[in-house]
């Protein structure tokens, strides 16, 4: 029987604190406030746990082994109830820009592509806004490249993103004990939500199931310790949505100080080769220098939004809700510094010791998402799912591992 106190047990008991927070605690009158603080201290309470506790290996299992296969079987039955669920969202709610308008500017950009026009891919669009200019980075929207080659409704794409995440969580082999029942109702729960509640929107109007399953997926790379993908994740989570960015500098200097040059080199190689394929060779830097330029429109957004619909802030999670109207540009402040600060200083107060435990680099990425996620400029609802899915990749692939002690490697060097 695992102890309450075995730090497994304390990130899965914070991980389904997260999911809870983002689900059906919102429905508690008067509970924003309090629920948006325990949200953030959940995701910064796994990155103590995963560095400052007796620290768990998390070792990577053999994928195709029997215990996955029952835990997708259990699976294959929920996907046409998902189906039928996620059709009626869909038919209830067309694809117009008066809903969202981000799916209508991927369908364009996916479009102009497939067209063969690389060049007007970034080029304003008319019938949207009078010209919205698009600004949607290669990896958030080539995959929705399939739903206009195959005649699909976008969306689609989004419940894949979703079930991918899902499998992601699934594939460490768990032990015969209470826990893993804790881990697949928080799961369940998430998935009901996302499929039953009205006003997350993620299937309804979003793209975010394609960033889940890529931080799934990077959070992963980083469990298992595996440059090339870990290369590759970073190279679709910066080509996507790039809120882990301050978690780059804290990486690399990490892996300098373990003198894992090699990984180092093989990460980098990686990452580069998949700027080069989907980035640089279509459409050259520009989309990705000019996104990193786009601060005044976010405060602006921001500005918008709190005229618009204060609710976005009140009625979900994140900080924002306190810093308020008046405080768009001290907000937008804090995100930027402490976005590559904190976890800069949450390195540098690590005794040299510690560097020698595997789970540093992961604890970091922890801190670095919640941060980043906690004090965004508009706190929409649906992006929150995806440091929740990162807790939870987190939890499940704990549940597989085994005491560590202080004297085993970080790794060793691939």
């Amino acid at each position: 029987m695992s102890s309450i106190r075995n730090p497994s047990t304390i990130l899965l008991l914070l991980a389904t604190l997260q999911v809870l927070c983002s689900t059906y605690f919102l429905y508690i009158p008067n509970f924003y406030a309090i629920n948006s603080f325990l949200f953030f201290a959940a995701g910064i309470g796994i990155s103590i746990c995963l560095v400052r506790m007796p620290l768990v290996n998390m070792r990577r299992p053999t994928i195709l082994n029997r215990q996955l296969l029952l835990k997708l079987l259990f699976v294959i039955p929920l996907l046409p109830i998902s189906y039928q669920i996620a059709r009626r969202i869909m038919d209830h709610t067309p694809l117009q820009i008066e809903y969202a308008d981000m799916l209508p500017i991927i369908k364009t950009m996916c479009t102009r592509f497939l067209n063969g026009q690389w060049n007007q891919v970034y080029q304003p669009i008319p019938e949207i806004w009078n010209g919205v200019q698009p600004v949607y980075l290669p990896a958030l929207w080539m995959p929705f490249l399939s739903s206009l080659i195959f005649d699909f409704d976008l969306r689609w794409v989004t419940v894949c993103g979703i079930w991918l995440s899902v499998v992601l969580v699934l594939i460490p082999s768990w032990k015969k004990e209470w826990r893993p029942f804790l881990l697949s109702a928080a799961l369940l729960t998430l998935l009901a939500w996302l499929h039953f509640d009205t006003g997350n929107n993620v299937i309804r109007l979003t793209e975010e199931g394609v960033v889940f399953f890529y931080y799934a997926l990077l959070t992963v790379a980083i469990v298992v310790f595996n440059p090339w993908l870990l290369g590759a994740g970073i190279g679709l989570c910066l080509l996507s949505r790039y809120s882990f960015i301050g978690w780059i500098p804290f990486a690399v200097l990490f892996l300098l100080f373990a003198k894992q040059y090699r990984f180092l080199l093989k990460s980098i190689g990686a990452t580069v080769f998949v700027f080069i394929l989907i980035l640089i060779l279509p459409f050259g830097l520009h989309p990705f220098l000019f996104h990193l330029h786009f601060q005044q429109d976010y405060i602006l957004q921001a500005t918008k939004v709190w005229r618009e619909n204060p609710e976005f802030f009140y009625h979900s999670l994140g900080m924002a809700k306190f810093f308020g109207p008046s405080h768009i540009r001290l907000l937008h402040s804090v995100l930027i510094s402490g976005t590559f600060l904190l976890p800069l200083a949450f390195l540098f107060v690590m005794k040299k010791k510690m560097l020698t435990q595997p789970n540093i680099l992961l604890a970091g990425f922890q801190l670095s998402v919640t941060f980043f996620y906690n004090f965004i400029d508009v706190s929409y609802l649906y992006i929150f799912y995806t440091p929740v899915f990162v807790s939870l990749v987190i939890a499940a692939w704990s549940l597989s591992g085994k005491p560590i002690t202080t004297s085993d490697p970080v790794h060793s060097s691939k």
